[in-house]
């Protein structure tokens, strides 16, 4: 069954990254909304995903960034009407306060590679890219399903719909090379340098494969709400 999938892109250089490299690989009628340019925003009746990625903005920037009213009025919809809503750091930040919950800046930068804890397991632990300042609180009804040290929520599920994250599991790694030649990298004690980012390139392979897996579990949900609802 074919979905039809919308990204919803912030900046030029935010990218999908391997998010649409997944969506590729498995055909999916997917439309990539480049809210900045003014790009029309999808209809929830041709909608069943809804992909949220980052950006450098923050989600109540609405004088600067006008069109991030428009798009929490589609998120709240999209999630009033039970489709599946997928966000990326600035994307987790616009689920969460859809939900309810609050954003704001966080004690300190994270930046580079840290380990997320998904359980107690070694097997659990996953190294992450990270890019942010601003964090959320969790949503209530929501549950905490990532956290670390630095940042208490790192990803939530609301429901069977919704996820939201605070890394970059989408990080590609001209991205993050992109991101290392940054001449003005925030500073903090969990912040990296950019010699220390580019050696975290190698945690590519395993953060993409997470990706992929979650992505695929979302599949499955909707797919089979599709055809129970047929």
């Amino acid at each position: 069954m074919s979905l039809r999938i919308h990204v919803l892109q912030h900046t030029d250089t935010t990218l999908p990254g391997n998010v649409l490299e997944w969506l590729k690989q498995k055909g999916h009628a997917s439309t990539i909304v480049r809210m900045h340019k003014g790009d029309a925003l999808p209809t929830i009746d041709d909608t069943d995903w809804l992909i949220v990625l980052g950006g450098s903005m923050n989600v109540d920037d609405t004088n600067e960034f006008p069109w991030l009213i428009e798009e929490k009025k589609l998120l709240k919809d999209a999630i009033a009407a039970k489709k599946t809503c997928f966000g990326i750091c600035l994307g987790g930040q616009l689920l969460a306060q859809t939900l309810g919950a609050s954003v704001k800046k966080h004690e300190h930068w994270e930046v580079g590679w840290h380990t997320v804890h998904f359980g107690s397991g070694a097997e659990s632990r996953l190294m992450t890219f990270q890019w942010h300042q601003d964090t959320f609180s969790l949503p209530d009804g929501a549950v905490r399903v990532g956290t670390n040290h630095i940042t208490e929520n790192q990803a939530f599920a609301y429901g069977d719909n919704v996820v939201g994250l605070q890394f970059h599991p989408e990080a590609t790694e001209d991205w993050v090379r992109y991101c290392a030649s940054d001449k003005d990298l925030p500073e903090g004690p969990h912040v990296q340098s950019t010699e220390q980012i580019l050696e975290g390139i190698v945690f590519i392979t395993p953060m993409k494969k997470w990706l992929f897996d979650l992505l695929n579990r979302l599949e499955t949900i909707t797919t089979q709400k599709l055809k129970g609802g047929a």
